[in-house]
């Protein structure tokens, strides 16, 4: 028997993007070119992504795109230009959560990474207003799913991640760093548990480990 679907999670992980009728993708240029349009467009909508986080910060996923609008301070008619539907505002809001998340630790070695996501998410306002109106969802949020969009970006960047910092255990790191969308924790709690994850990793590949250093070099 099959397990019935959530909508919620649906909403979140799943982008309603199979038509074009409902596109919400940024804006994509030829590379080597400029556009002042292109530029505006993708501000734009950076302002409305803002205002979404806002939104649900404060309402959880049951929002609307008159709150989305008037959160980004702009008119109904600037967002729909962007995005068809609030399914399409929230998936979007989730894949620039998590690219946000993994471009400002990118730079970082791998335990400073390790601990800044653990400590971003057990403290992000939007999960934790989920925890307090939505538990349900923020339950199936914390469930690794990577045929789902947001948790394949998340596990690109843990890889990633980890094969900088001769790693390996990918799978094993995405779990540990999912415990923290359900249950906050002190930065001591998460250097704690760090330590423990980083003892028990094992040592990547020769041949990862080669082939990383050869594209950073």
């Amino acid at each position: 028997m099959s397990t019935p679907r959530d909508p919620l999670f649906d909403t979140l992980f799943r982008p309603t993007t199979v038509s074009p009728a409902i596109a919400s993708a940024a804006p994509v240029r030829e590379a080597g070119t400029r556009s002042r349009a292109g530029n505006a467009m993708n501000r734009t909508r950076a302002a409305l992504l803002d205002g979404a986080r806002r939104a649900v910060e404060v309402s959880g996923t049951k929002i609307t795109m008159a709150q989305v609008a008037a959160a980004a301070g702009v008119a109904k008619a600037t967002l729909y230009n962007h995005f068809r539907t609030r399914e399409a505002v929230l998936a979007a809001l989730v894949q620039d959560e998590v690219s946000g998340l993994i471009a400002r630790l990118a730079p970082l070695p791998l335990p400073d990474a390790l601990a800044g996501a653990a400590n971003e998410l057990a403290h992000h306002p939007v999960l934790r207003t989920l925890a307090r109106i939505e538990p349900a969802t923020l339950a199936r949020l914390g469930c690794v799913d990577t045929s789902a969009e947001g948790w394949r970006l998340a596990r690109e960047g843990v890889a990633g991640a980890l094969t900088r910092g001769g790693r390996a255990g990918t799978d094993t790191v995405l779990r540990w760093l999912a415990s923290y969308l359900l249950t906050p924790a002190s930065a001591a709690a998460v250097a704690d548990d760090l330590a423990i994850v980083l003892a028990g990793l094992p040592d990547a590949p020769a041949a990862a480990s080669s082939a990383e250093t050869a594209r950073t070099a």
